[in-house]
């Protein structure tokens, strides 16, 4: 009986032996998946913005809009529009009725944010957005200068889904000498968009 047992201690420790280089080699096979870089962030959006309009003495009484059509592209580290929904700041800037008038003579605004330095795991992407000024030529005639800031980082999932925000500070009818005093413009606009 004591070779038998003997036997049969032996026999599970060998198979105890087995089954933990088995686990050792398994996990030294699964390497931590790579932290998300700009790189993953590049390429083509489609989606929506809410936009979040304040009473102005333009338009004190801008409607707010929700869900509204949105394309945009990241390339070369940069949130790019290829053409800026302007539309929507021109309406609460100046309401409806001004803002018809004046959007025939806008034409395509692009406008692009500089994204900074990336914090980042597998399947998570935050930075902050440098928020150059928003350049709006009125036909010629007049240039409209928006102050914008990025209230919150942008962020972005390993699903492919961006979300970030923009907000306007202040607004400059003119440029130069001959520019007037800016006023406040306060309106947030907030992107959800997802990678085609």
């Amino acid at each position: 009986m004591n070779t038998i047992e003997k036997l049969l201690r032996k026999a599970l420790f060998a198979a105890l032996l087995c089954s933990a280089a088995f686990v050792a080699a398994c996990s030294d096979d699964e390497k931590p998946a790579a932290p998300l870089t700009l790189a993953d962030l590049e390429g083509s959006y489609v989606g929506t913005f809410d936009f979040t309009p304040a009473p102005s003495d333009l338009n004190p009484a801008p409607v707010p809009e929700r869900g509204v059509a949105v394309d945009l592209r990241v390339e070369n580290g940069e949130v790019l529009f290829p053409e800026f929904p302007a539309a929507t700041l021109v309406k609460a800037l100046v309401g409806e009725e001004g803002a018809a008038g004046l959007l025939p003579m806008l034409g395509k605004i692009t406008y692009a944010a500089p994204i900074g330095t990336p914090t980042a795991d597998s399947e998570t992407l935050t930075a902050a957005l440098t928020t150059p000024v928003l350049r709006l030529d009125v036909g010629g005639v007049l240039v409209v200068l928006i102050t914008i800031e990025a209230p919150d980082t942008l962020r972005y999932t390993g699903e492919g889904v961006l979300t970030f925000a923009l907000r306007t500070t202040q607004c400059q009818l003119g440029e130069g000498a001959s520019a007037g005093a800016p006023f406040d413009l306060v309106n947030e606009l907030r992107f959800t968009v997802r990678k085609q």
